[in-house]
């Protein structure tokens, strides 16, 4: 995937915690608890073995510092198989 900040080519990889992965309209004193960060999206949520997985591919621009989620819940390797 090119950066669309700089066109240069990204790097694809996961953003990944055992706790949960959130994006909340709020900055939180305990990020750990997203309760009464406003608006609030779980990020990554996967089922598997009987353990819930928190992740997400992400694409990761080297030269901006920037990552890119896409949190549809379905990966790229899936999206191309279709």
């Amino acid at each position: 995937m090119k950066c669309p900040y700089c066109g240069k080519e990204m790097t694809l990889g996961y953003i990944q915690n055992r706790d949960g992965v959130y994006w909340t309209e709020k900055k939180l004193p305990i990020p750990a608890l997203p309760l009464g960060g406003g608006e609030t999206l779980a990020v990554g949520r996967e089922q598997s073995c009987g353990y819930t997985n928190q992740r997400v591919e992400a694409w990761n621009c080297w030269t901006c510092k920037k990552i890119l989620i896409d949190y549809d819940g379905e990966s790229s390797s899936e999206t191309e198989q279709k």
